[in-house]
């Protein structure tokens, strides 16, 4: 339960309390181009958290191989 606090806490003052500034409306109105993809984002690391750095990890694998 602390978690999803610190978590709504933080989006509270990074998300919400910059863009009620007029000065950032241009980047905080199309929100699905960010709010979405980034809540995707987030349930596919909580869902598989190996997938972090996933295409990282196959690169050097591919590198370790053509040695």
């Amino acid at each position: 339960m602390l978690t999803i606090t610190n978590h709504l806490s933080a989006f509270w003052t990074v998300v919400v309390m910059n863009c009620i500034q007029p000065v950032n409306w241009q980047y905080c109105l199309p929100v699905q181009d960010w709010l979405i993809p980034g809540i995707q984002e987030g349930i596919e690391i909580y869902l598989n958290p190996s997938s972090i750095y996933q295409s990282e990890r196959e690169v050097l694998r591919d590198i370790n191989i053509k040695k």
